[in-house]
């Protein structure tokens, strides 16, 4: 996947950041050794030295093995002696070689001069970021929902207690986020605005992002705008590559956008392209089964009925019933 200028640079910074601080760590920690235990300085001196004394063993002549073989054993006692200074202060390392977030490039990003999955990841999770709209994720978990704003009484058309149905629903999509990976199957969550759809597509994202999986979250209305300045010109970018190539898409309020040919055009091709590569994509909306097929035709509507899996969102709207609770707990003050 290619990725804008903007994107790579931010990612490069971090990595470099990355190598500093621990290259700073590493320094801060060995000047509080030393000063602690100037013996360490002498003991560095020592090993620093060994190859010198191996070239000059060589330059001697004589029995070259036995004065390699000598110093060897020498460098070695210093290292002992080094790594028993350090783990009586607690520190459970051999010297003073920085600890790097990837121990394979050493936080370079790269490895025998290809780029390193590291940096690869870096790029991922800097151009997910761009693209979507996680700014409520920090207050959505699983945890964080509340049955209780559900009721038990049973619906007088279906006789569904709004309570027990979500529990089960909820309950099945919090399994579903522990064990997501690539092979989960894509999820329909359909329901009247208020019932909990944003907070439980949101409870996903963060609980995979977790995980360390490539989430992109946003309303479609927003991520398709994207998608339109992209293709016009009017921005610079790859977000359609992006949406297409995450993890886990994540598409939410569909039927709340903007309707046209070219939007229409977009969701098509997201829903088809990761439905054949086999990608997971969760769709949130409160159309019914015909309202989506007015309003996209038999092909989008056909492609999620018939491979999405349906879980539908009952009860009253508990943003209204939260926001009223506030204003009480603010007006018992």
């Amino acid at each position: 996947m290619g990725y804008s200028r903007e994107v790579y640079d931010s990612a490069k910074t971090k990595l470099e950041r990355r190598r500093t601080d621990a290259q700073t760590r590493a320094s801060n920690l060995r000047d509080k050794m030393i000063n602690k235990h100037p013996r360490i300085r002498e003991i560095e001196r020592d090993m620093a030295s060994a190859a010198i004394r191996v070239a000059q063993a060589v330059l001697d002549g004589g029995d070259v093995d036995n004065a390699v073989e000598k110093i060897k054993t020498q460098n070695l006692s210093l290292q002992a002696e080094l790594a028993e200074l350090l783990g009586k202060e607690g520190i459970h390392a051999p010297n003073f070689e920085p600890k790097f977030t990837c121990p394979v490039c050493k936080d370079t990003g790269y490895t025998n001069r290809r780029m390193c999955e590291c940096f690869k990841a870096l790029l991922r999770e800097e151009a997910f970021s761009r693209i979507s709209y996680m700014g409520m994720m920090k207050d959505c978990s699983f945890d964080s929902l509340r049955l209780d704003y559900y009721s038990t009484a049973p619906d007088s058309g279906t006789g569904v207690v709004p309570r027990k149905k979500m529990k089960e629903v909820i309950s099945f999509c919090r399994s579903y986020a522990e064990d997501f990976d690539l092979q989960s199957p894509s999820l329909l969550l359909r329901g009247a605005t208020g019932t909990g759809k944003t907070h439980v597509s949101l409870s996903i994202a963060r609980k995979a992002i977790d995980r360390g999986f490539g989430v992109i979250y946003g309303p479609v209305q927003k991520l398709l705008h994207q998608l339109e300045k992209e293709h016009f010109g009017r921005e610079q970018g790859n977000s359609e590559d992006i949406m297409l190539e995450c993890d886990l898409l994540i598409l939410d309020d569909l039927g709340t956008e903007f309707s046209s040919t070219f939007y229409i055009s977009c969701l098509y091709n997201l829903i088809n392209s990761r439905m054949l590569d086999g990608r997971p994509t969760i769709i949130s909306t409160n159309l019914d089964q015909n309202e989506l097929t007015d309003m996209y035709g038999d092909q989008i509507s056909s492609r999620v009925i018939g491979t999405f899996v349906p879980l539908t969102f009952i009860g009253r709207d508990i943003r209204q019933i939260s926001a009223r609770d506030k204003i009480q707990r603010t007006n018992s003050f």
